[in-house]
Parts: C-alpha cells; sequence; structure tokens
C-alpha cells in the first residue's frame, strides 16, 4: 500500500477501480487501483471526487446537477468525473455519507452475494466486497449504465438537439 504525500494529488483515471472509506486515524480513504494496488489518502471520498472534478475542470455540484437532468436520476446520483474518458462512479449510499462507497462503472462487471455479503467483481477479475444490498448496487449499476448510454446519445447529436434536449 502506497501512502498519499501532501505533494501528490491523486487524479482519478481509468485505472481506478473504486474509492473507499477507511476509518483511520491519519487516512480517511482508500483508492483501488485495477492492479488491486491501493493508496491511502487523507481526503474522504467524496472530497476526492470533488478534487477530482476541479482537475477535469468541473465541480462535483455541477456533475450531479447535468445527471439529473440527463438522465432524470434522483438519489444516490452516478458522478461523471470525465464523460469523453468514461470516468463515471456510482455510490452505494447518499454520497455525503462517511461510509459512501465509490466504484467506477467501466470496470463493474457483475454484483454477486456470497454469505450475505454483497460482493462486485470487475472485469479482471477482482472481488470487492460492498456496504450495499445486492438490489442497491444492481439499480446503482443499471441507472449509471442509463446515464452512460444518454451521454452517448447527446454526443451523437448536433449542438441545438442537445440543448433541446436536456431542456425539456
Amino acid at each position: 500500500m502506497r501512502p498519499f504525500h501532501n505533494d501528490e494529488k491523486y487524479r482519478i483515471t481509468k485505472r481506478t477501480v473504486a474509492i473507499l472509506p477507511c476509518y483511520d486515524m491519519m487516512k480517511q480513504s482508500i483508492i483501488v487501483l485495477e492492479d488491486g494496488s491501493t493508496i491511502m489518502t487523507p481526503l474522504r471520498p467524496y472530497q476526492l471526487l470533488q478534487l477530482s472534478c476541479r482537475q477535469y475542470n468541473s465541480s462535483i455540484e455541477e456533475r450531479i446537477v447535468t445527471a439529473k437532468r440527463v438522465a432524470s436520476v434522483k438519489g444516490k446520483v452516478p458522478v461523471v468525473i470525465e464523460p469523453t474518458l468514461g470516468l463515471v462512479f456510482f455510490p452505494t449510499k447518499s454520497p455525503k455519507r462517511d461510509d459512501c462507497e465509490w466504484y467506477a462503472w467501466s470496470h463493474m462487471s457483475e454484483v454477486l452475494e456470497e454469505d450475505g455479503q454483497t460482493k462486485l467483481k470487475t472485469r479482471n477479475g477482482m472481488i470487492l466486497p460492498v456496504n450495499a444490498s445486492p438490489y442497491i448496487v444492481r439499480n446503482q449499476m443499471k441507472a449509471t449504465g442509463e446515464l452512460m448510454a444518454r451521454y452517448q446519445q447527446l454526443n451523437a447529436m448536433t449542438l441545438e438537439e442537445r440543448f433541446n434536449a436536456i431542456k425539456s
């Protein structure tokens, strides 16, 4: 596990699989990468998402409002950090809760339930325990998929068509 250094700014990338809360006095979250390695940071998961949205010239509030408009998502809104790169994360609980976990939709392949524990299987075979029911995780994955499909539709439209689609 690699510690977070003060001069290092973590940017969520295509390699990021999950952002999980950490209940350590010095660290607030664990970032899981696709190779299974982890990075511990002093920032909470929501703060990391805020930082990453700013690094991609937006704000998390703007991304949430856009997701609500584009796909009519109401609660536990997925955050599209960078739509052209497919960087979209879905929460397991209310985003501002300390125990909210965030998963990269593009890395997830299936929801498993073993011995009463919900788990997510990634496309490369990694298994991650999840702090939500299989029903909630499946709904979050479905809502995120619909949001990404809507983004793809909008990208295929002209500027005027996009404006009219979002406005309605």
